[in-house]
């Protein structure tokens, strides 16, 4: 498990750190590069958001949102043709949640209607094993808000709060992290962390 700590951190610290400038047609400019406010159509390339595909949007904005602290930033209902054969429309909610920016690393929630005729998926819950997504949070609170989490409805604590250590990304010091691990209701994979040393 640790293994799998270590690439995700180390990911982590290798976005970080620019080495080469991006160039699309242009060179970026340094503003482009480190202003939260630039637009995605500014960039080349842009990851905006995880939609995650929820049973209950309140019990997930009851995590998200009420302890973790992310704020809404879309709220809509769409609607669309029924999928199941019935007459009338399908109406889905959608939510967006950010954590610090409101283009980037957002989280999407959506209640997904398959169909009165097919039976709901169970969920799964197989910690770091392939074809599962790890959704990776950084707080100064973690440890305080791990406490409350743990005692949520739905909530399953894969690992408590440890302090790990990693190399940093050229190796020549260490990162210190409290790590703690947990299944959100819908049995996605949470790692909630608390970075002790700068990265």
């Amino acid at each position: 498990m640790k293994v799998c700590y270590l690439f995700l951190i180390l990911a982590l610290c290798t976005q970080c750190k620019i080495s080469e400038p991006i160039v699309n047609h242009q060179q970026l400019t340094d503003e482009q590069f480190f202003n939260i406010t630039a637009q995605p159509k500014d960039f080349p390339l842009v990851f905006r958001r995880t939609t995650l595909i929820v049973r209950d949007l309140k019990a997930s904005l009851a995590l998200y949102k009420d302890v973790m602290g992310m704020e809404v930033i879309y709220d809509n209902t769409l609607t669309r043709p029924r999928n199941d054969g019935n007459e009338g429309d399908q109406q889905l909610r959608l939510v967006f949640l950010k954590a610090t920016h409101e283009f980037y690393g957002v989280l999407g929630l959506m209640e997904y209607y398959y169909g009165e005729d097919i039976e709901e998926k169970p969920i799964r819950k197989e910690g770091f094993t392939a074809q599962n997504v790890v959704l990776l949070f950084n707080s100064k609170e973690a440890e305080k808000k791990f406490e409350i989490i743990k005692q949520m409805p739905n909530i399953e604590v894969f690992s408590e709060p440890e302090l790990i250590e990693y190399p940093n990304a050229d190796g020549t010091g260490k990162i210190r992290v409290m790590v703690s691990v947990f299944y959100d209701p819908d049995g996605f994979l949470v790692e909630y962390n608390q970075l002790l040393d700068e990265l």
